[in-house]
Formats: C-alpha cells, structure tokens, sequence
C-alpha cells in the first residue's frame, strides 16, 4: 500500500469512528447529541433620567406653524443585566408628532456621557435621527422635557 493509500485509510476510519459516536449519540437519546448551553441572558428595564416617564426613538425634527414638532416612535427599552452595551429597544406604538414649546428643556448628548442643553429648535437643524430619548410630557401633552440618552 502507497502512503496516500494508507493516509486515506486512516482519514476514512477516523471519520468512520466520529460518525459512529454520533450515530450511538442521536440512537441513546432519539436526537442529535446536546450543545452547551449558551449562557443565558438576563433582562432589565433601562432606567430613565430622574423625572422622566418614557421613552422614544426620534424621527425627524420640523418647526410647523412656528412650532417645532418632532416625529417619534414611543418604545421601551431593556439592557442585559450581564452587559450593559446589550441594549433593546422595542416600539411600543406608532409614530406620531409631539410639540416641543419652546420653554422645553432639551438635553442632547456632545459625547457618550456629557448632556448640553439646547433649543427645541436645534433640533430642526442637526442629525439626531434615530437618537433614544427619554421624555416627559406636560399638562397640555406636549413634550416638557426631553434627554437623549447614549446606548451603544
């Protein structure tokens, strides 16, 4: 027998052996031999700003009517308590269109941690689509107070 021969014979019968570990595997069992379970995740609710009762994606920002209005998606939002860049937000409803009067206090982010106030009206002018806030609505339903907040 030449050695390629015989190296093939010794790569048949060690496939031969694995497949016949397996096969005994899935026969004992009725199904294919288990994985290691991954490590499971443990979810939180995200925590909201002091003061603040929601929390939204976004959309866009327009002044209508000499008002600015902003187009968001309210969603919830959830963090793995294992690891906190592992962040979930799910849309709880529609989008809509909110007020933000100008009196409004409105927090947006220079950096990962560092929240600056602005003008509603900033918005208008600045990409923050698709930036998380948490919000507060006033009396008349009209957005009070809005922070952005940073989640990888």
């Amino acid at each position: 027998m030449n050695r390629r021969l015989a190296s093939a014979a010794v790569v048949l019968g060690s496939a031969a052996a694995l497949l016949s570990t397996a096969g005994a595997s899935y026969a004992a069992t009725g199904a294919p031999a288990a994985q290691p379970a991954a490590a499971s995740v443990t979810w939180q609710p995200c925590s909201e700003p002091s003061g603040y009762d929601h929390f939204f994606e976004l959309r866009s920002a327009t002044v209508h009517h000499g008002k600015v209005t902003v187009r968001v998606t309210p969603e919830t939002c959830r963090v793995n308590k294992h690891d906190d860049e592992d962040v979930d937000y799910t849309a709880t409803g529609a989008a809509r269109t909110l007020v933000v009067p100008a009196s409004a206090s409105v927090k947006v982010l220079k950096d990962t941690t560092s929240p600056h106030k602005v003008t509603p009206r900033w918005l208008v002018t600045h990409d923050l689509d698709h930036a998380h806030f948490s919000y507060r609505l006033d009396a008349r339903h009209q957005v009070g107070a809005m922070e952005q907040i940073y989640h990888p």
